[in-house]
């Protein structure tokens, strides 16, 4: 047993080590002591072997394509690995991107061998080149899809697969609400239905309104808050939708989603402030529907950037057989609410 003792005002009183199933416990000790005990315990473990923060490196594939139906046209990304000089990946400045690959997407019955495409780069502060990348136009999809992606390269071969959500239902529950807020006391509501396949959903609403701006009249569209919330630096801020998980439960039909009453007064007062007055013509509740691989990948490469986390390395998430990336599927689904 180890003990160490401290009287003066403020400060701990013991600290013990004591020996349980041949194992050392710290039962509780102040940081001091703790500093102390540590110090002794690496003298002790002799350790001598040097820490080496790049881990080894291996060259492969990676791959970029996520299946909308937002346009009739499907991007793919095709890149390989490098390995940066140093501790830190961005002193690379020169892109790795693969001009040469074979690129094919198989959905269900119907095959697209795609065809090189370059991409404007609207910034340039790292990479001083556009965007070479392969594009397949025009591509269409069905309801539940299965899609299959290749690609082959003299620097490997990649392969993915993904299936399509289906079509979804958007309800706008009582969008009346949106046209004159002031006469209400309830929360904007919204009915979700889901395609199987969906494993992660966002539900936002974007308001049309006419104003005048240096005398002419202009036609603005914009999304509404989900939430506002007290702060003590700027007095509220306004929380936005993010991307959720589908209920596990099977058995209910629809989910219900709501936008706070108070953040849609708040934000129409700001509208008024910034443009004068202002007359709403509609309102669009527009639903994102997201597949497991989207999901996952979404998910790991952000739940870790809050102001809170403490961890400093960044999960990963690949669905691409032979490399790295993701091939994920979305959907979008909406409904309009005239408010004239």
């Amino acid at each position: 047993m180890v003990a160490c003792e401290e009287k003066e005002p403020g400060q701990p009183v013991a600290v013990m080590v004591e020996r349980f199933d041949d194992m050392k416990i710290l039962r509780w000790m102040s940081p001091s002591c703790m500093l102390i005990v540590t110090v002794m315990l690496l003298a002790a473990s002799g350790c001598k072997e040097s820490l080496e923060p790049k881990g080894p490196y291996n060259q492969a594939l990676v791959v970029y394509s996520i299946v909308s139906n937002r346009s009739d046209s499907l991007f793919v990304r095709v890149y390989s690995t490098y390995n940066p000089p140093g501790v830190n990946p961005l002193e690379t400045t020169a892109d790795t991107d693969i001009k040469n690959a074979l690129v094919n997407m198989t959905a269900d019955s119907v095959s697209y061998t795609l065809s090189n495409v370059v991409i404007p780069r609207t910034d340039k502060s790292r990479y001083g080149t556009d965007i070479n990348g392969y594009l397949a136009r025009p591509f269409h999809y069905s309801d539940g899809t299965n899609c299959t992606l290749t690609v082959t390269s003299p620097s490997g071969k990649a392969s993915a697969s993904v299936t399509l959500p289906g079509s979804g239902l958007v309800e706008a529950t009582n969008g009346f609400i949106l046209k004159a807020p002031d006469k209400y006391d309830e929360d904007i509501a919204a009915r979700v239905r889901l395609s199987s396949v969906t494993q992660g959903y966002l539900l936002r609403i974007y308001v049309e309104f006419d104003a005048v701006v240096n005398t002419r009249k202009v036609h603005i569209r914009t999304e509404i808050p989900k939430a506002i919330r007290s702060t003590s630096e700027t007095g509220f801020v306004y929380d936005y939708p993010i991307l959720q998980r589908k209920m596990m439960d099977p058995v209910p039909v629809y989910e219900v989603v709501f936008f706070g009453l108070d953040a849609y007064k708040a934000f129409l007062l700001d509208q008024v402030a910034l443009y004068g007055e202002i007359k709403l013509t509609s309102a669009t509740f527009i639903m994102t529907q997201v597949e497991i691989n989207l999901y996952k990948y979404y998910n790991i490469a952000n739940g870790f950037l809050d102001q809170y986390s403490i961890r400093t390395d960044l999960p990963d998430y690949t669905n691409i057989n032979g490399g790295y990336g993701i091939f994920g599927a979305m959907r979008d689904d909406s409904v309009v609410v005239d408010l004239h």
